[in-house]
């Protein structure tokens, strides 16, 4: 599909009514379900109570919500009045939110579903909060300003987030292209635990889903016992996980008979772990993207070719790939580089928190996008991930890639989970920080596992200190926050752990 062929909002939103109407599909999240035949009624009552509380298309203004029938809503809405909004996810129950960018002038809150009564309707009155920002002013000329738009923050593992700027229509056409690499059908019921103010959720689980018509099921606050409460009931055919979730689901000794396949993307599971996930999931679809395009590219659900355990699929159509060589690649076996992306529908830009361009390093090159991302790219198409090429250092002339620091410790017996990060500066340069969660809460010891690391890993890449944490901290979207583990890296750590040795 090219751009022109796009859709705009409301047909399309027409066409996913319709092909979930004809099978009478739903969308439900454990406390509503609400039939496909209902939505045009009740969209057409949620945007009139928007428009009574000052949400035009003239005004950005941010939507705060989680994953939930009365979220979802909102977001189809807001889209279908062409509202341009920023999609944000709703504070934390601890802790102190960030502040909202200064150009939006109101805020929509979508209340949980946990704060509810027993007896709440399904009405925009008792589900929906609209409140002026004190503080705010007009956005700027330009995007900011421009109705038909959406504002995703990226996730600010790596540094400070920003707004990323889409345009609706090409969001919709970069749903509709995933529809078919992900085998989705009105036929298919999908489990959503993964939130849909991150373009995850959005763009590759909840967009799509309704292009097909497909039942889906959305799930506030995923955690085990909820998913496997509403899998119960629901008995998906399809469920979008993250690495994590994935990995508890793992933990169970039976294997459900009405799965098709499962879409994880993120953090790769480790080798032995797809194996099992794909007896226990009958297929396991990789999945590659980011805030600014979308998805870039997938696994198909029906073909078992090429190593698909580290493999992300092939780009999805009309995207082409190239991979620029960077410092250290070239030591690095096959066709190994950043990988630029030049996509069908690609995001417009970013901007601030005050609605202006962002001002640092410009993204696109000719129309390519650079990811930033170390690739490897196989005879037959598959791209495989290798991790970020700031996640990368050089040690006695030598390159070293944290992910594969970090696949390597997880070799260690007891060792469940590890993450590399780069700490301050030692004789060497840059050290080396390995955080590691053990299994099943069995007893680690950071020196033990870094004592283990000599057998496995040649000098140049022995970790310089290796903590162990009774789980890594996670952002929203279900990725660990490295960041917040970066920052731990540069302070002292206890005395029982490991220290940097000469």
């Amino acid at each position: 599909m090219s751009p022109s062929e796009i859709p705009s909002v409301t047909p399309w939103l027409r066409g996913a009514i319709a092909a979930g109407s004809a099978r009478g599909n739903t969308l439900s999240d454990g406390r509503f379900q609400v039939p496909y035949a209902a939505l045009e009624q009740l969209l057409t009552e949620w945007e009139s109570f928007l428009a009574r509380h000052g949400v035009t298309r003239e005004g950005p203004v941010v939507l705060e919500c989680a994953a939930s029938v009365p979220g979802a809503l909102a977001v189809l809405a807001l889209l279908r009045a062409g509202s341009s909004f920023a999609l944000l996810p709703p504070p934390a129950r601890t802790g102190t939110p960030p502040p909202p960018p200064r150009f939006f002038t109101l805020r929509i809150r979508v209340r949980s579903l946990y704060d509810l009564e027993p007896n709440a309707p399904l009405s925009p009155e008792a589900l929906l909060e609209v409140t002026r920002l004190e503080g705010a002013h007009p956005p700027p000329e330009g995007d900011a300003s421009a109705a038909g738009r959406l504002f995703l923050r990226t996730s600010g593992s790596l540094g400070t987030p920003k707004l990323v700027v889409h345009s609706q229509a090409l969001l919709i056409g970069n749903a509709l292209n995933c529809v078919e690499r992900l085998r989705l059908s009105a036929e298919d019921r999908i489990s959503l635990p993964v939130p849909i103010a991150h373009m995850y959720g959005l763009g590759a689980g909840l967009l799509p889903g309704l292009s097909a018509g497909a039942s889906i099921d959305l799930l506030e606050g995923a955690n085990l016992p909820r998913f496997l409460e509403r899998e119960a009931q629901v008995r998906p055919t399809v469920a979008f996980l993250t690495p994590n979730l994935c990995t508890m689901l793992l933990r169970r000794r039976t294997a459900p008979g009405h799965y098709r396949h499962v879409v994880v993307a993120g953090d790769k599971l480790k080798p032995e772990l797809f194996e099992t996930a794909e007896t226990l999931f009958r297929r396991v679809v990789n999945l590659y993207g980011s805030t600014e395009l979308g998805v870039i590219a997938t696994a198909d659900a029906e073909e078992a070719r090429g190593p698909r355990s580290t493999t992300v699929g092939r780009v999805v159509p009309g995207a082409g790939i190239r991979l620029q060589p960077v410092e250290g690649s070239q030591e690095l076996e096959g066709e190994v580089g950043e990988l630029w992306c030049r996509h069908p529908f690609p995001f417009l830009g970013y901007v601030d928190e005050d609605g202006q361009p962002w001002q640092g390093e410009p993204p696109f090159q000719d129309g390519w996008y650079r990811t930033k991302d170390l690739c490897r790219l196989h005879a037959d198409g598959l791209l495989e991930v290798l991790g970020r090429t700031d996640h990368g250092v050089k040690r006695d002339g030598r390159l070293v890639m944290l992910t594969d620091l970090e696949r390597t410790v997880e070799r260690v017996p007891g060792v469940e989970r590890a993450i590399a990060v780069l700490g301050g500066e030692s004789l060497r340069g840059q050290r080396l920080v390995v955080f590691c969660v053990p299994k099943d809460g069995q007893p680690l010891e950071g020196d033990s596992v870094r004592t283990a690391c000599f057998e496995l890993l040649p000098s140049y890449a022995i970790p310089d200190e290796v903590r162990t944490l009774a789980a890594l901290p996670l952002l929203p979207s279900g990725k660990v926050d490295r960041k917040a583990l970066r920052e731990a890296a540069t302070a002292a750590p206890p005395a029982s752990q490991s220290q940097e040795r000469t």
